[in-house]
């Protein structure tokens, strides 16, 4: 019997490395007083958002990250608590988790791991308030636009001034 619970515990601790691979960013979330139907939502909302959530055993958590960039996230996982993991964009995992919480009036932000750092609820919170990946990169493309589109606007008014200048310059020496 004992076997058996190891065997299950090695098997959670491997599906959790698996989960923390390739993860940009880890939020940790008390998830007390949550139903299963409230966690499953949650787990639907962040489904087509390349992020996941995982309730498991503290112990197994750190032990899965203990020698990963997520190592630190030991300090946040007391009692029960959800890990949320955002793989393409850290932005958009903050943004849903603190959305749907706000909404169902229940559960809160312990804090996070972006980049080897453990982040403060404070700072993931921030997180969430920044304009999510795909906004990011549209204002670059439209600074860059903007910008390229600049250039051209001087470039051919310092052209057109070397024209006119030229012209004034042809034209004295006609008349001279």
């Amino acid at each position: 019997m004992a076997n058996v619970q190891r065997t299950k515990k090695q098997d959670t601790v491997k599906d959790l490395e698996q989960f923390f691979t390739n993860a940009k960013v880890a939020v940790v979330a008390d998830v007390s007083g949550l139903t299963v139907a409230e966690l499953t939502k949650l787990r639907r909302l962040l489904d087509g958002q390349q992020s996941k959530v995982r309730v498991a055993k503290n112990t197994l958590v750190k032990i899965a990250t203990k020698e990963s960039d997520f190592a630190s996230i030991e300090g946040l996982t007391k009692g029960p608590s959800a890990v949320v993991v955002g793989y393409d964009d850290p932005v958009q995992a903050a943004k849903t988790t603190l959305q749907y919480f706000s909404e169902l009036k229940k559960g809160t932000i312990r804090g996070g791991v972006l980049e080897g750092r453990t982040i403060s609820e404070k700072e993931v919170k921030g997180l969430a308030k920044l304009p999510s990946k795909e906004v990011l990169l549209s204002q670059i493309m439209s600074g860059l636009d903007s910008g390229a589109s600049g250039i051209v606007g001087a470039l051919s008014g310092l052209m057109r001034d070397i024209a006119y200048l030229t012209e004034e310059v042809a034209k004295k020496n006609n008349a001279a």
